[in-house]
């Protein structure tokens, strides 16, 4: 198994009890954060059958839950209608060097203050996901990960979370406020957290969609992608093909 996936799953068991509900999905369910797609959704292993679907769609109607999720590191033959995407996972490997990227010195590391936190959180995600599950979501994470902040002009500048285990450092939910982009914010937190990681014998890896130019920036820092998840989203139960 591609070792980062051991730490995903260790991650994933923080918020979800996932048991096994067919020949080849597993549930995983968060009941304090029922709404969130990622904490709530069916694991596959191989190509789940029409009829596993359906049950799946079931047991989501019955618990008043308005989406299906799939989500495995295959890509699907056959998606039933539903919505695709995949998701990089991208390790920085032992020999790179952080000291070669490009950093702000005026830019300081430091455990943010969450009422900045939420106050950027809710600007970029409260448009696209409603107030009230951006503060929920980001005070459930809260409870478990380690945040950092990015500081710039006395200011809240970027942030992102890690995690921890079998060796391996997970980054992820990295966030620039756009006052301060192209000012190597991003670089200079990623450089801090490559460095810690580095001091704590731990491999640091994070996850990135393949349509957004970040990627492309972590390429050039030295990240190389070793994995993939495929994601499955209904939303809209009259769409799905089970006929």
């Amino acid at each position: 198994m591609i070792p980062t996936r051991t730490t995903d799953q260790a991650f994933s068991a923080l918020f979800s009890v996932s048991r096994p509900f067919s020949e080849h999905l597993t549930k995983r369910e968060d009941d304090q954060l029922r709404d969130k797609y990622d904490h709530n959704s069916f694991f596959y292993e191989g190509q789940p059958s029409v009829e596993e679907v359906r049950q799946a769609l079931a047991y989501q109607k019955a618990r008043r839950d308005a989406f299906l999720k799939l989500e495995g590191y295959t890509p699907l033959e056959q998606s039933f209608g539903m919505e695709g995407e995949e998701t990089l996972t991208m390790l920085l490997p032992e020999n790179a060097d952080p000291r070669a990227w490009k950093t702000n010195p005026a830019v300081s590391i430091e455990a943010p203050d969450f009422d900045q936190l939420e106050q950027n959180e809710l600007k970029y995600y409260g448009p696209l996901y409603g107030e009230d599950f951006t503060l929920r979501n980001n005070r459930r994470l809260r409870e478990k990960l380690t945040y950092h902040g990015a500081y710039l002009d006395g200011k809240l500048a970027g942030s992102c979370y890690t995690w921890s285990a079998g060796g391996y450092t997970c980054l992820d939910g990295l966030l620039v406020d756009s006052d301060f982009r192209h000012q190597y914010v991003a670089s200079t937190l990623l450089k801090a957290l490559a460095e810690q990681a580095k001091r704590e014998g731990k491999i640091l890896y994070l996850h990135a969609d393949p349509e957004d130019t970040p990627k492309d920036m972590y390429a050039k820092m030295g990240f190389q992608v070793v994995d993939r998840v495929y994601e499955y989203l209904c939303t809209d139960f009259t769409q799905l093909q089970l006929d």
